[in-house]
């Protein structure tokens, strides 16, 4: 799915709690979402989008957009990877 093909209706920026890991580079981490779970998206991020040390859980910044119902975040990587999100794992810090 597009960020192009997505209303920007009700659109806003929140941290996501996730999975915090190495990445490939010193300068990024990969992040997965869920956290735990067998459905999971994992992307590689710069290190100043996420908050928490990697190999534990911590919060990456995302776009939030609200569509048919659902809520859908749009992660900081280069293709900006878009994932149903559950309310209770956005925060405003």
């Amino acid at each position: 799915m597009s960020v192009a093909n997505l209303s920007n209706t009700g659109r806003d920026e929140r941290w996501l709690t996730c999975q915090l890991d190495k990445g490939m580079f010193s300068d990024e981490v990969a992040v997965t979402y869920p956290p735990s779970g067998s459905l999971q998206t994992s992307v590689f991020v710069g290190v100043h989008t996420v908050k928490g040390a990697t190999g534990n859980r911590g919060k990456v910044r995302v776009r939030l957009i609200r569509r048919n119902g659902s809520l859908l975040a749009i992660l900081p990587s280069a293709d900006q990877d878009i994932v149903s999100v559950s309310e209770q794992d956005v925060s405003e810090e």
